[in-house]
């Protein structure tokens, strides 16, 4: 909003003389001392922030000092209804940038004014200023020929330790200054160091002096590109041409620009004032300012004698420059820069999160001169030679998994709603679907013009782009998370797939049909410099590979941390975003182990508040067994002691160790395991010996829930996956009775086309309490047992999940959930004459934890894990707002950083 003609304290704003990143300058006439200033209006979120004014004030203070005849005078920072405004010399005349905006400047008078400003920074540089923003348009030129450097040390003063200035406003880049890990100042001034965000001292003033001489000499920018990105890339990597400047310009001078634009600032002047004299020197040579001739006349006779063997070896001399093996390239400047993301919605809830963050998959153009990413509204597009990234029209929230044609012009991506894969052409924004899908982690748009993806639970897929019938390529019931590659020759197929013990990186031969594992990690990818990466625990990985036998040839070397999703182009743009650094599940879930009675009463026991799950009370009533979570694949098994109240582990990180069943006798404790490949062991309660293998399933999860009352079988829970008629793919729970007897056999009990969990066989041993959700939702029943097909009782009405029994039978619980709180309900059950349930009452609510969190005391107490937190869902939603990556790390020329670190023949 313009203030012209308006009074800001004893200030009245005449005129308007610019805008800039830091705010707007107006001529203004002082009504007190009657003299004409200069004011600069700081903008409007800068009053609202009372640290930045102070800091700002302190830092005015130090500006104010500066009292030199080429530095414009700062006259004091006022305050004027809000609007906070900065009091300068007002200078008149035109800025360099407008001179040089003509023609170059001729060599003298650019050296008299580089001279001049040569000694207002080496004033500054005396008083512990540095001016951090030297450019054309930042030194005037007043009539008399005397410089004026203005806004001397104005962008450290407003950046001060702020985070929230617009990095597109020139000459602001970041938000703070002398820091490692910030940009600050304008992209074509920056010294290499700023360019990087490595602190900075006076010698980034002398880089950028060095750049505003050779522009004043040359009529041209040094390093200008067509946007900041590239312009930061070209500060980095090029180097400048130093025949564009004059003809024979003295070479004091050439030496003393290549000193100043040293991209080491160690090989840089030290101070300014090495410059100033160097200047002073040619400024003062007899000779002028221009390099005297070299060349002298030779006799005529002399040179007839002279010239054939001048052109012998001007011949010798070009054969061996053509036989000359050439120079390798030097290495490309690495530039990295962040990228922010839109805010989060207001309304989003824990449910959702994880959908938040799925859609948070990245993609790269092969080139590497744009990127796609996922969000709440659809997909988005950046190039990396533009600040602001644009919606792609035709996306929306249920557009995910984003990945780029070979051209980069179409973007594929799934649409969750509509279960489709679809296209849409960048430009044009109109999507076009190309076939159906069901489970798709990620995809890949090869050169041929097809789409390879990986089909969750099925295998891998490959369609035309241009649309179709999908076929498999390969048959694989891994659950892929990550987007298949075909390799460079065709022969093999890298991708992840899931094994009980996590996700492992595996190649297939096209060829054999044979598939080998190589290691555990997710997302690989192959790249042209002969290396596979790879992300696990969100560390991304690297290691020479030979795509032609899919066989590893080097050490794994870890190259970035902190990395959660990731793309490579083919020409070293690296893209990534930050992984989650703690379990999802477990945010906001820690609990606190307390006793309830049937009336509701709690009594909390003195084990520390834990991530537990899976509780289960020893025959004798004098210890719990349950499972601690220590992260995302991370749990072991350990021991209560009720009456010592001490927590002893069991098992100790050797692989997702869970859902411990005890023995009648209380001396072994049987568990789901995933070490070794995968199955069900059992261990002595005291944590003597090792853990035996009663049951090896490397190829399903199973998970046992309770053992029979004479010992003989262990009923488990089975996972698996099934496509169902219609095509879609499921994950399906089945109840499995494993004989505890000799070899271990599996028999299947229930095995619908709907999922059962939870088997609970009755302290009698006759019957099988479980839930199923055929109806729609999950209920609990209850079958005979063993024979569990000779009929079934309906427990709970209005859902209903977890069953127990009471020690004497006589009564069946179950958990209800609502929003906030977990309902126990308790059914009467009688068996003589005939088995009969009664109505389900309700026995008490809490905010109690999921899963297997709770179980029944021989006196009847119910032990049970209680959240923290009442609410505790809308407090883990706020949590993993904060877990949510908020930006994405662009690296360019990122291969530079790989091969230096993981050589590769």
């Amino acid at each position: 909003m313009s203030i012209i003609g308006k009074t800001l304290g004893n200030f009245q704003c005449m005129s308007l003389l610019g805008r800039g990143g830091m705010g707007e300058v107006y001529q203004a006439k002082d009504q007190k001392l009657g003299r004409d200033v200069a004011i600069k209006v700081l903008p409007q979120e800068f009053a609202q922030d009372t640290d930045r004014v102070a800091r700002f004030q302190r830092e005015a203070k130090l500006l104010a000092s500066l009292n030199h005849p080429n530095i414009a005078a700062i006259y004091g920072l006022e305050e004027s209804d809000g609007t906070n405004f900065l009091v300068m010399e007002l200078v008149e005349g035109d800025t360099l940038a407008d001179q040089i905006k003509k023609d170059p400047i001729p060599v003298e008078e650019a050296l008299k004014l580089a001279l001049q400003t040569a000694e207002a920074l080496e004033a500054a540089h005396e008083k512990g200023v540095i001016h951090r923003d030297l450019k054309p348009a930042n030194i005037k030129v007043t009539p008399d020929g005397k410089v004026k450097v203005l806004d001397f040390g104005l962008a450290k003063a407003y950046a001060g330790e702020q985070s929230d200035i617009n990095l597109s406003n020139s000459p602001t880049l970041s938000d703070a200054a002398t820091q490692a890990g910030v940009i600050l100042g304008t992209a074509a001034y920056m010294s290499p160091e700023q360019a990087s965000g490595k602190a900075v001292d006076k010698r980034a003033d002398t880089w950028a002096f060095g750049v505003v001489l050779f522009e004043m000499l040359t009529g041209q920018s040094l390093f200008t590109g067509e946007n900041i990105s590239q312009t930061l890339a070209r500060v980095l990597e090029r180097q400048p041409d130093f025949s564009t400047l004059p003809a024979n310009l003295h070479p004091k001078i050439i030496e003393m620009l290549e000193r100043c634009l040293e991209k080491d600032p160690k090989n840089r002047y030290s101070g300014i004032s090495d410059a100033r004299v160097d200047i002073q020197k040619v400024l003062a040579d007899p000779g002028g300012v221009f390099a005297p001739p070299t060349t002298a006349v030779e006799p005529q006779n002399k040179l007839r004698t002279i010239l054939p063997w001048i052109a012998a070896i001007i011949i010798i001399g070009v054969a061996v420059w053509i036989l000359k093996p050439s120079p390798p390239p030097e290495p490309k400047r690495v530039v990295r820069f962040e990228h922010d993301l839109p805010d989060l919605p207001e309304d989003l809830s824990s449910t959702n999160i994880g959908q938040m963050i799925g859609r948070s998959a990245l993609a790269v153009s092969p080139e590497g001169s744009h990127f796609v990413y996922g969000t709440h509204e659809g997909l988005f597009l950046r190039s990396v030679g533009e600040l602001d990234a644009r919606h792609i029209r035709g996306t929306d929230g249920n557009s995910t998994t984003p990945f780029l044609s070979p051209n980069g012009n179409w973007v594929g991506y799934v649409d969750t709603e509509e279960n489709k894969l679809k296209k849409v052409n960048i430009h044009a924004g109109v999507p076009e679907s190309i076939c159906d899908v069901q489970g798709v982690g990620s995809a890949n748009w090869n050169e041929d013009d097809t789409i390879t993806y990986g089909a969750f639970g099925q295998g891998i897929m490959q369609v035309s782009a241009n649309g179709g019938i999908p076929e498999i390529l390969i048959e694989d019931a891994g659950l892929i998370t990550a987007a298949p590659q075909v390799l460079p020759d065709g022969k093999f197929v890298l991708y992840p797939r899931w094994q009980n013990d996590g996700m492992m990186i595996v190649v297939h031969s096209l060829e054999s049909g044979e598939t080998e594992e190589l290691f555990a990690g997710n997302a690989p990818r192959y790249l042209p410099t002969g290396h596979l990466v790879y992300v696990l625990n969100n560390n991304l990985l690297a290691v020479p590979f030979d795509p032609d036998t899919g066989e590893v040839t080097g050490d794994m070397v870890s190259i970035v941390d902190g990395v959660g999703s990731f793309f490579i182009s083919d020409e070293g743009t690296l893209i990534y975003m930050s992984g989650i650094s703690r379990p999802l599940g477990m945010t906001r879930r820690q609990s606190t182990l307390v006793w309830v009675d049937k009336d509701g009463k709690e009594e909390p026991l003195a084990a520390e508040p834990n991530y537990y799950s899976s509780l289960r009370i020893s025959p004798d009533g004098t210890k719990v067994a349950l499972t601690i979570s220590h992260g995302l694949q991370e749990t072991d098994i350990s021991i209560w002691d009720i009456n010592r109240e001490i927590l002893s582990p069991l098992t100790f990180f050797e692989g997702q160790d869970e859902s411990p069943v005890w023995t009648l006798d209380g001396k072994r404790i049987i568990f789901s395991s995933a070490r070794e490949g995968g199955g069900v062991y059992v261990k002595a309660s005291n944590a003597i010996g090792e853990a035996e293998q009663i049951f090896s399933s490397p190829d399903r999860m199973i998970i046992p829930i309770s053992l029979s009352s004479d010992e003989k079988t262990l009923l488990c829970e089975e996972v698996g996956s099934q496509t169902s008629a219609t095509g879609r793919f499921e994950v399906n729970n089945d109840i499995v009775a494993l004989s505890m007897e000799g070899e271990s056999e599996r028999r299947v009990l229930l095995d619908e086309n709907y999922g059962e969990m939870t088997p609970m066989i009755s302290p009698n041993g006759q019957y099988m309490a479980y839930e199923s959700d055929k109806s729609g939702e999950w209920r609990v029943y209850v079958r005979p047992f063993p024979e569990v097909n000779e009929d079934e009782w309906p427990v709970s009405t209005r859902g209903g999940e977890f069953p127990g029994w009471s020690h004497d039978g006589r009564e069946l619980y179950y958990l209800t959930r609502t929003d906030n709180a977990t309902t126990v309900m308790a059914v009467t059950v009688e068996t003589d004459p005939t088995f009969r349930l009664g109505n389900p009452e309700t026995l008490f609510q809490g905010s109690f934890g999921r899963g297997g969190a709770w179980d029944v005391h021989p006196d009847g107490r119910f032990l049970i894990a209680k959240r923290l937190t009442p609410q505790a869902d809308e407090f883990q939603a706020e949590e993993l707002k904060q877990l949510i990556p908020r930006k994405i790390n662009v690296v360019l020329n990122w291969f530079e950083v790989l091969k230096e670190r993981v050589p590769s023949d």
